[in-house]
């Protein structure tokens, strides 16, 4: 970039100049060529007194006269106003702020692009900016290909490029006004923001403290006006674009049907939807919008798929998971269907047999807890916790695996914490329905609490048996 010189930025002038003269005026100069190969010399001299006023219009001197108003009447920014609404009138923002977080957003674009809109009679000013100076150290007109290292006008005029000093006019102080004038279009600082009714408006509170929010005592807000981040999207279109429609995607794509053509992959994306914006006149939201015909890509936004975590929350104080309300909680509906039969009068096969099945339910539903903790907790995690020293042994098996943990080793092959957490379980059990049932609670008694800790004792035999749990 730094050995772009004045000529350069000059010829590129020159070049865009004739470019636009060139585009407005193609229909005209076609026929004055044919009127030349008949030497028609009478619509020779009415097309050229037809193309005047535009060799007048894109001279330089009068065209840069001209780029100063226009620079009046076009607003440029990163976010617009107008993607949210066509109808919104309010500010566009220009954002080039330094990545936060881990998010992508405008923020993590290299390109120096900014999108523009108002008079569609100045847009030109836009094309001007955008107009390319080198690709590749090569002079060159512009281009829509993402994939070309290019610097242009707008990139050189937000750098303050040395190359820049009087190349918009022969007189050094009128081109220094000119560039002025430019700079401060595309980095226009906004004073006193405004809004739009056709914006949408969030009101978000400065204090939102609990107590704040509960004595609802809070009275100012932030107000948060959403924009288009129409740069951010027009990346992602040009991208898109290039993934799905690039000669090489193209050619792999045809080929996989060609039994003799080397196959190669090709990239296909699935559920991108369509957001059209303008409708027929896209050149009334943005340049960029106009660029992608108003069409703009939208990604699957679908909310994810969360599975109900098992994992038991616990305090690092407590000393038995059993102790913890979350574990009342995670089986709370096959306790509350173990009560309900309970509390039945019969004593028959059909509802024995159901309470062995909720009874086998819950065990069931206390090892899956229990290998969700194994699992998913780093090893050693038990050693910050003030668990009963059996089941760290049960619930953090893992740990015996690391250095330095040899006893706990040995404690966990010994075995003898098994019959601990039989016992913890069915004195759990046990109190649970002490609660739950007060007028009867004598009835529960040691040869109940024997039959919980058999039932324990027999998960937990079935567990390793099954090589599951703590016995992986």
């Amino acid at each position: 970039m730094k050995n772009i010189t004045q000529a350069q930025v000059k010829q590129a002038i020159d070049n865009f100049l004739q470019a636009q003269y060139d585009k407005k005026t193609e229909p005209i100069q076609k026929k004055l060529i044919k009127a030349e190969e008949t030497k028609d010399f009478a619509d020779i001299s009415e097309l050229q007194s037809q193309l005047d006023p535009f060799r007048e219009k894109f001279d330089k001197v009068n065209w840069m006269i001209e780029a100063k108003i226009m620079a009046t009447q076009l607003n440029f920014g990163t976010h617009i106003s107008k993607g949210v609404h066509p109808n919104a009138k309010g500010d566009n923002v220009n954002f080039r702020g330094q990545p936060q977080h881990d998010f992508m957003g405008t923020h993590s674009l290299i390109s120096s692009l900014i999108d523009a809109n108002g008079n569609a009679a100045a847009l030109p000013l836009a094309g001007f900016f955008d107009w390319t100076i080198i690709r590749d150290g090569v002079t060159d007109s512009d281009s829509t290909d993402h994939k070309s290292l290019k610097l242009t006008v707008r990139d050189l005029l937000l750098t303050n490029h040395p190359a820049l000093s009087g190349s918009f006019a022969e007189e050094q102080t009128l081109s220094d006004v000119y560039q002025q004038v430019f700079v401060n279009t595309l980095t226009r600082q906004i004073v006193s923001p405004s809004t739009h009714e056709r914006n949408k408006q969030l009101l978000w509170p400065f204090d939102c403290s609990e107590d704040s929010i509960m004595e609802k005592t809070t009275t100012d807000y932030h107000t948060i006006v959403p924009l288009y981040p129409s740069v951010l999207t027009h990346e992602l279109f040009r991208h898109i674009n290039h993934l799905k429609f690039s000669e090489e995607n193209k050619i792999a794509r045809d080929n996989r049907h060609k039994k003799t053509a080397e196959q190669q992959s090709y990239i296909t994306i699935h559920d991108l939807a369509v957001l059209q914006l303008g409708g027929t006149k896209p050149q009334n939201i943005s340049k960029l919008i106009s660029r992608q015909s108003g069409r703009n890509y939208l990604l699957p936004s679908l909310p994810p798929s969360f599975t109900q975590s098992q994992d038991l929350s616990f305090s690092k104080n407590t000393s038995s998971i059993f102790n913890s309300k979350t574990m009342a909680y995670k089986t709370r509906k096959t306790l509350d269907a173990l009560y309900k039969i309970i509390k039945t009068n019969y004593n028959n096969v059909t509802i024995r047999d159901t309470r062995k099945s909720l009874l086998d339910e819950l065990l069931l539903q206390i090892l899956t807890v229990a290998n969700s903790v194994q699992n998913n907790r780093p090893a050693g995690w038990s050693s910050e916790y003030q668990l009963d020293y059996s089941e760290k042994l049960w619930l953090d098996p893992y740990r015996k695996e690391l250095i330095g943990e040899d006893t706990f080793k040995t404690d966990f092959d010994n075995g003898y914490w098994q019959q601990e957490i039989e016992q913890r379980f069915a004195a759990w059990l046990q109190n649970l329905l002490k609660k739950e049932f007060p007028k009867i609670k004598d009835d529960f008694a040691d040869a109940e609490q024997s039959q919980w800790e058999s039932e324990m004792q027999a998960a937990l035999k079935e567990s390793k048996r099954m090589g599951q749990g703590a016995f992986k």
